[in-house]
């Protein structure tokens, strides 16, 4: 497991700060500030596609609604299909798999905090 600081200059502004964990296991941990779980998501995600690019599924949404097109849907229901499952976060619209993140703690104390670290750093 690993444990990244996203954006941790924004803490003077942001109302909160979150610890959401990336990856089929959770195995990438990230402590993020925002105003919103919106916007705590889009920095996160904005950092794995610099870093950790493997946990999109830009490609497949992409191959999902061709091969919808291809069956003859219209547009729209290409993309509903192939956005099934998917979370769209992100400044450049990116997809990670709705079932790939999770919120392990909105606005922790220190304890828990702490608590999550020595999780993520084992």
């Amino acid at each position: 497991m690993s444990f990244h600081v996203i954006n941790s200059t924004d803490r003077d502004w942001t109302k909160h700060r979150f610890v959401l964990a990336f990856g089929a296991y959770g195995w990438t941990v990230c402590l993020v500030w925002a105003n919103h779980l919106e916007d705590a998501l889009d920095e996160c995600i904005d950092w794995i596609a610099d870093n950790k690019p493997g946990l999109l599924y830009d490609e497949a949404v992409q191959r999902a609604f061709q091969a919808a097109i291809a069956k003859g849907k219209s547009e729209e229901d290409a993309i509903a299909e192939a956005e099934t499952d998917m979370t769209c976060a992100g400044n450049n619209g990116r997809y990670i798999a709705s079932w790939d993140w999770t919120i392990l703690a909105e606005d922790p104390d220190r304890k828990t905090l702490k608590e999550i670290v020595t999780r993520a750093t084992r």
